[in-house]
């Protein structure tokens, strides 16, 4: 499943391609003023999750509840079912360039993902840009770590297997939340690491992959620039805490887990990053999607879509459990 070059790639799913067609044509023109452009982004991912009437396989018996932690700060705990004992937990950020999503987007993924890999998952509310720009969203992270650090068992959590992952932007925080917390050691450091589709290197570095899958494919390069404007204008590209991918040494990072797909601008740093992970003696795990396009398996929209949603969400399941199992 894991290839280290771009050559011959196999097409891209044809359901995939008949799907991003359709959504494409209904997104309509772009607006003008930035305001009205954020907004549409947001309507757009609620959209996306509004049209799914029935998404196959949603656990409903998977408790799901909003939490309060430090500081105000939402988050949305998952509890699988016939859970027994102290269960490892997954503190999880959303995907959405910074700029949307929010706990509801992305609750059927978590409610799936909880089952499957009987897991506890704490979904957080980060600050959206662009109206709290970096680094917010990266404080909100590290809150909710060390918020579930000092709380899980009291809601009957595992501390010792306290997972840090997510997707896209999501994934970004992630990254650059377990680099922050590896390297200063002020609190315990998370027993695995998931990056799903990661975001992890400023535009300038212009990776191939913004040029061979920049348009087409669901997510335009032009639009994660123009996330990236939203999050981090101002900010240094070289700044290794919006762009983990330029850090020289990395610290003694957990076992991780790095999702890739073809058809993503996002493809090349994804790729570069469990090299990296995997050259400073990181236990990496690389699931890369030969025919499929960014986020497939996590999207309101395509969250078990397509077979290849199911067979990747089952792949992170697995990864989950070997990597938490109790006596690991």
């Amino acid at each position: 499943m894991r290839r280290e070059t771009a050559r011959q790639p196999m097409p891209m799913d044809a359901e995939l391609r008949r799907y991003l067609d359709v959504t494409g044509a209904a997104a309509g023109p772009v607006p003008e003023t930035k305001d009205a452009r954020v907004q549409m982004r947001r309507t757009l991912m609620n959209k996306a999750l509004e049209g799914r009437e029935s998404i196959p396989g949603l656990p409903n018996e998977v408790d799901a509840r909003d939490v309060i932690m430090t500081g105000g700060l939402k988050g949305r705990l998952y509890t699988p079912p016939h859970a027994t004992g102290l269960l490892p937990l997954l503190v999880y950020l959303h995907g959405g360039g910074w700029v949307v999503g929010s706990l509801q987007t992305h609750h059927p993924f978590c409610r799936l993902l909880s089952e499957a890999a009987g897991v506890m998952i704490l979904s957080v509310e980060f600050r959206l840009a662009p109206e709290h720009p970096f680094p917010a969203g990266l404080e909100d992270t590290l809150t909710a770590y060390r918020w579930a650090c000092g709380n899980g068992r009291h809601f009957g959590a595992d501390t010792r297997r306290l997972a840090l992952g997510g997707d896209s932007a999501g994934a970004n925080l992630a990254a650059v939340a377990a680099n922050r917390i590896c390297t200063k050691g002020d609190v315990a450091r998370p027993a695995a690491l998931m990056l799903l589709y990661p975001v992890l290197d400023h535009p300038s570095a212009k990776h191939g992959s913004y040029f061979e899958r920049g348009a087409g494919c669901g997510l335009d390069a032009s639009l994660m620039e123009w996330f990236w404007e939203q999050y981090a204008a101002g900010v240094s590209p070289e700044d290794t805490e919006i762009s983990p991918l330029r850090i020289k040494t990395l610290p003694p990072l957990p076992p991780a887990l790095v999702a890739t797909a073809e058809y993503d601008p996002l493809r090349d740093e994804g790729m570069k990053y469990a090299r990296k992970l995997a050259a400073a003696g990181v236990a990496v795990t690389h699931q890369h999607a030969e025919d499929m396009h960014h986020n497939f398996p996590v999207h309101p929209g395509t969250v078990m879509r397509f077979p290849q949603s199911v067979s990747a969400l089952e792949e992170f399941a697995d990864w989950l459990k070997l990597t938490l199992k109790e006596d690991g």
